[in-house]
């Protein structure tokens, strides 16, 4: 690594929160992108330089200083002049503002011949936790990083009319200062810097990768080493705020739900788990209660939650969706069958790492009905009979708790 780099990396260690830029603008030369970046303070600039000449790889540089206003418009105004000047040598060269005031980075993504960078163009604050404002995604604009003179062939502009038809504006959220991968639990533990089930909680701690939608998005930044400021983690799900009054007091009502990026699916596409233990369709819904008399801050102001994760079962089945339009619901499919359930395990150590103990399950699948209900009778003697044979090896007080609450009873 040489000493820019690490340079680099040091700053990006010390960087709060409350730095991360809230406003861009974004000017393009046919040789550059220039994107400069404020917080809500609007005192302190900064800038990202992006090539536009390396159509195969990603170069982008950031001075690892800030800028006054006034320095920024004399960064402009030298900028226009070289390309003015250039003009007569290069027909159209001209410095030009692409985007104003926009939200922050999502990523860039390369399909055949260069990047495009993804912003988010506009949002609304949905909550107000504590300190915090939590957005909702509304517009997200793709720009092509490549000079302007490179004609996009025609296969790359189909793929990159597939990515845009993937809804970017559908129940993301992010925030600037408040991590919304993780609990309030484990933001009040980072903020305090304490130790949860033999994991450190602290400022800078990462955000919860499993609930990153764009982390890979993100990557060729974080291969550049930029800071994370100028970037947006979102979560896909559900933020909804309600202001509860009341003769002593008023409280804010504020439901998360963030769904896992991992093995993730539409329905009968995606069931049971992968490898790994991640299962399909797994959601942490989180409850959230603010008493708005008390201190907005999440060290002394009084709040309370409630965490509930869901998920499919976490066996090996599976339901083959092309046979729906014939007989209707899919047959369930056991597709595998550990002996020792060691997948299964890892399933329970990844909940038990994060929430500790006791775990408890409350299986919801149905176990009357007749016929039509005989896969799921036997998915719940499958799930009881593994979890059964994993409570074998768990110390009294650390087993898994298991509930049945069929729907239908």
């Amino acid at each position: 690594m040489t000493d820019e780099n690490v340079d680099t990396e040091k700053f990006k260690q010390c960087l709060p929160n409350s730095m991360r830029l809230s406003s861009l603008d974004i000017y393009e030369t046919t040789s550059h992108f220039y994107i400069i970046g404020t917080d809500s303070t609007k005192i302190k600039y900064h800038v990202l330089k992006l090539d536009r000449n390396a159509d195969q790889t990603f170069l982008v540089g950031e001075p690892n200083h800030s800028y006054t206003r006034k320095d920024v418009d004399e960064l402009l105004s030298t900028i226009s002049s070289i390309v003015t000047s250039q003009k007569s040598r290069s027909s159209g060269n001209a410095l030009l503002q692409t985007i104003k005031g926009a939200y922050g980075i999502l990523g860039a993504v390369r399909f055949l011949e260069g990047y495009h960078l993804l912003v988010v163009t506009k949002a609304k604050a949905v909550a107000l936790l504590g300190h915090h404002d939590i957005y909702k995604v509304e517009e997200v604009q793709s720009v092509y990083i490549p000079s302007a003179t490179t004609t996009m062939s025609p296969d790359e502009q189909r793929y990159a009319k597939l990515f845009q038809s993937v809804d970017l504006t559908t129940n993301f959220y992010f925030s600037y200062t408040y991590d919304l991968s993780r609990t309030l639990q484990e933001n009040a533990l980072a903020q305090r810097e304490l130790k949860f089930n033999k994991t450190k909680y602290h400022r800078k701690i990462d955000a919860d990768r499993k609930f990153i939608w764009n982390d890979y998005l993100l990557k060729p930044f974080k291969d550049n080493l930029v800071t994370d400021k100028w970037c947006l983690e979102i979560v896909h799900g559900y933020v909804g705020q309600q202001i509860i009054e009341l003769p002593c007091s008023k409280l804010a009502l504020i439901l998360i739900g963030r769904r896992s990026a991992i093995f993730a699916g539409t329905r009968f596409l995606k069931r049971g788990m992968d490898f790994s233990g991640a299962v399909a369709n797994d959601v942490e819904t989180e409850q959230i209660v603010w008493d708005m008399y008390s201190t907005p801050s999440i060290e002394t102001g009084n709040f309370t939650a409630y965490v509930q994760r869901r998920g499919s079962i976490p066996l090996f089945w599976s339901q083959d969706p092309s046979t729906r339009g014939v007989v209707g619901k899919p047959p369930v499919i056991v597709d595998l069958v550990e002996p020792n359930a060691l997948t299964t395990a890892a399933h329970f150590k990844d909940l038990r790492h994060k929430y500790g103990y006791p775990i408890s399950i409350i299986n919801l699948v149905k176990r009357r009905g007749g016929p039509k209900t005989q896969d799921e009778k036997m998915l719940h003697a499958q799930f009881l009979k593994t979890v059964k044979y994993l409570n074998q090896f768990m110390k009294p007080g650390k087993k898994i708790d298991y509930i049945s609450f069929g729907m239908s009873l």
